[in-house]
């Protein structure tokens, strides 16, 4: 029977603990690329339209690494979830 990733992956990446996650998925991953593509909008767009977007630089990682932040808890608290109610977590010596 073929593992889930949950399955195969997940005690790995538990293993190395929820700041490592949190910065690695949600600040760098998330929350770094969610900046830079919204800033390659903005930058289409005042190019585009005309716009003088100035003001809202400095305001896109002030959201994006936040929210990356929220989702990699969301994620992490998610999965742990999952492995533990699908009773993957037996053999785990991970608490």
């Amino acid at each position: 029977m073929k593992q889930s990733w949950l399955q195969r992956r997940w005690p790995a990446i538990r293993a190395q603990g929820l700041l490592r996650f949190v910065l690695l998925r949600g600040v760098l991953m998330w929350g770094g690329l969610m900046t830079l593509a919204v800033y390659a909008m903005l930058l289409l767009t005042a190019r585009r339209q005309g716009l003088q977007l100035d003001a809202a630089w400095p305001l896109v990682p002030l959201f994006c690494i936040p929210a990356g932040v929220f989702w990699s808890l969301l994620g992490w608290y998610w999965n742990d979830y999952l492995f533990r109610k699908l009773g993957f977590d037996k053999s785990d010596p991970h608490p």
